[in-house]
């Protein structure tokens, strides 16, 4: 028996409401909490209004509240938030500083857990753009820095691409990786590179596999990043080149290539220091690195 023109209406209304209650939205939850953004969006202020519009609508108002920026600097080479010895007892030579934008407190810890070792990979976009507010906060000191200095780059209002000639990161062995399945410093680089717009580099490579560095004490980390890393040659070929051949309105051949070097964590600074040391080695131009790191332990 045919079925009469209302019923066909009825079932045609039926399938308009199902496939539209599919396609609604779902209720905006907080990343780090798991609670429904409205339900604390009320803790959200006005010194949140200068954080990305991604970071502001994934996280809600009392997490937010309870990201434990570093805001004020104490130490100017590792960025560290408290008055750090460590650092005139054992420097640094190969990059010039560190930024950070969060302590490791347990909150964080919690968090790159999730992200690293739990394989919760919808975090990479958070982390990512919590980097935001310390990549421009080190732009503006490194632009301030140069200001009174005959650095070609200040002579004009400087963007982002002025300033960076490539963003790279600390690499992963190819046993983290298959047992990881991605790198979390490469996503965190290439989140900050998308959004300034420039360009990332795969400069280092890793030579051989280790046992994870948190588990270890200064002196084994400082033993085991020696001869622990290595160049690809294609990409830091890449990089000479096109910062000696870019139009004299923007820069001198005598000044360096700057580098942005990404990692998750910064904690004695050994894997940055090794990093860094690889690039000067190998690279035929002085480089001017510095690092950036999600948090400082």
């Amino acid at each position: 028996m045919s079925s009469s023109p209302e019923s066909w209406l009825r079932r045609l209304l039926s399938a308009f409401t199902t496939s539209a209650q599919l396609l609604a939205p779902r209720s905006a939850v907080c990343l780090l909490c798991g609670k429904p953004q409205q339900a604390a969006r009320s803790a959200a202020g006005q010194n949140h209004s200068k954080l990305p519009p991604q970071l502001r609508q994934s996280v809600c108002g009392a997490c937010l509240s309870a990201i434990p920026w570093i805001s004020r600097i104490q130490c100017s080479k590792c960025g560290r938030g408290i008055h750090c010895d460590d650092c005139a007892r054992h420097p640094h030579p190969s990059f010039i500083c560190n930024r950070s934008a969060v302590q490791y407190d347990p909150m964080m810890r919690g968090v790159l857990a999730q992200y690293k070792y739990r394989g919760n990979e919808a975090l990479a976009p958070l982390l990512g753009d919590m980097l935001v507010p310390a990549f421009e906060a080190l732009s503006a000191e490194i632009a301030s820095l140069y200001r009174t200095k005959t650095d070609i780059r200040s002579a004009k209002k400087q963007t982002f691409s002025d300033q960076w000639d490539a963003i790279t990161y600390v690499p992963i062995s190819e046993e983290r990786a298959m047992d990881r399945g991605f790198n979390q410093a490469e996503q965190l680089a290439a989140r900050l590179a998308n959004r300034y717009g420039l360009p990332l580099m795969r400069l280092l490579v890793r030579d051989r596999h280790t046992e994870k560095q948190s588990f270890k004490t200064r002196s084994e980390r400082l033993r085991d990043t020696r001869q622990l890393f290595n160049v690809n040659p294609a990409d830091l070929h890449e990089l000479q080149n096109r910062t000696m051949v870019q139009s004299s309105s923007i820069r001198t051949i005598s000044q360096a290539p700057r580098v942005l070097l990404i990692d998750d964590i910064y904690t004695t600074g050994s894997t940055a220091e090794a990093c860094s040391h690889t690039l000067h080695k190998h690279a035929t131009v002085p480089l001017d690195i510095y690092v950036l790191t999600w948090s400082r332990s």
